[in-house]
């Protein structure tokens, strides 16, 4: 079976399935000034957060490249970048290291000699973007030309397993149609590392795996001197949760395990590192350059991605108290084909039609710190 969907042709031949412009805050300082500009304009989206100040190192590095990320997400027609003037992270920086695929430009407040000014100016900017927002259409592209994110959060081990199954089999229909498949690496799927190992195209994956699955990397440590250390091993509750986790990523090899927002340079299926917070994980998927991202929950969620529409999926329950929030539950009538429904919402809401969470109007983003500011 062939699957296709209707999304807008960027330039440098990825596809959105939004059609948004990112107002962009550089520094949390021009938050308010973000958030003001965007609501003037109904395209436009405000993109803000709490960094930006006093940063150094790999901390301000994170920041930036989850900007440049951002900015560069397909669903994204284009960037308006708002700094203060005084940050660490400059607007100047970020235009230089920016893509220049598509429309994007920068405004500093103290440049324009206050608030009024900028606002003044970034609603010309971002008003005379609209007008090509309006006139551009979807057209007819092929689910290769998707990127989805698989999440899965606040679920427990008894849910994961009646959704597994299907969110599994729906990750090798996408890979098999040469989409772009971008999982969650959380603490939690760290367990099954030996398992997905199996799996892991190159020996530097494989090893990789192998050692989170060994809990090489955990910061907790048993027992650390000068010429050896053990680590804290994983309890069996732990591992076995993970291995049922380890079947929301299908079966099909896996070809990279992405760092913080970083994008795959190939179709197939990628694991990328995520932090527990729902939000933080978001953020970072859309820096990566997912289109969308199916989130697998026990109850539902009342956050969601302001760049990217959130696909809440979810067992059947009768304890959901965000019922309302859920896009699609997956029952346990053996006669529906649940991969196939799926598949059928998920294209129709890359064709334009609203999740739940967009309907709410739900949408937020975050960075989050790894180190110190001053």
């Amino acid at each position: 079976m062939s699957y296709s969907f209707k999304g807008f042709a960027r330039k440098d031949g990825t596809v959105g399935i939004r059609n948004y412009i990112g107002v962009v805050s550089s520094v949390v300082c021009s938050s308010v000034i973000t958030k003001e500009i965007a609501d003037k304009v109904p395209a436009a989206i405000p993109i803000t957060h709490t960094n930006g100040c006093a940063q150094l190192g790999d901390d301000f590095q994170l920041t930036k490249n989850t900007l440049l990320g951002i900015s560069a997400n397909p669903n994204l027609h284009s960037t308006l970048f708002i700094g203060l003037g005084c940050e660490t992270n400059q607007v100047s920086g970020l235009l230089e290291s920016a893509m220049k695929t598509k429309p994007i430009e920068g405004i500093g407040i103290q440049q324009l000699a206050g608030g009024r000014n900028t606002v003044i100016k970034g609603k010309t900017i971002v008003e005379e973007w609209a007008k090509e927002v309006e006139e551009e259409k979807r057209v007819e592209v092929p689910l290769s030309s998707l990127t989805v994110g698989i999440l899965a959060i606040d679920i427990d081990e008894e849910s994961l397993t009646k959704v597994t199954p299907v969110i599994g089999n729906v990750v090798d229909t996408l890979v098999d149609h040469k989409a772009t498949v971008i999982v969650g690496m959380s603490k939690s799927l760290e367990p099954a590392g030996a398992l997905l190992s199996k799996r892991a195209i190159g020996e530097k994956l494989q090893q990789r795996l192998q050692e989170a699955g060994e809990g090489l990397k955990r910061r907790r440590w048993k027992e650390i001197t000068n010429t050896s250390s053990r680590c804290d091993e994983f309890s069996s509750s732990e591992k076995s949760y993970a291995a049922v986790e380890a079947h929301l990523t299908g079966s099909k090899p896996i070809y990279k395990w992405l760092g913080y927002t970083e994008q795959p340079n190939q179709k197939g299926l990628h694991l990328l590192t995520v932090p527990s917070n729902l939000v933080e994980a978001l953020s970072n998927m859309a820096a990566s350059g997912c289109n969308m991202v199916m989130i697998v929950s026990t109850r539902g969620l009342l956050a969601s991605s302001i760049a990217l529409p959130c696909m809440m999926i979810t067992p059947q329950n009768s304890h959901v108290p965000f019922d309302e929030l859920t896009d699609y539950t997956v029952s346990e009538n053996m006669n529906v084909n649940h991969v196939e429904k799926v598949l059928e919402m998920m294209i129709d809401i890359c064709s334009g039609k609203q999740t739940s969470l967009e309907k709410f109007g739900l949408g937020e983003f975050a960075i989050p710190h790894i180190g110190t500011t001053f």
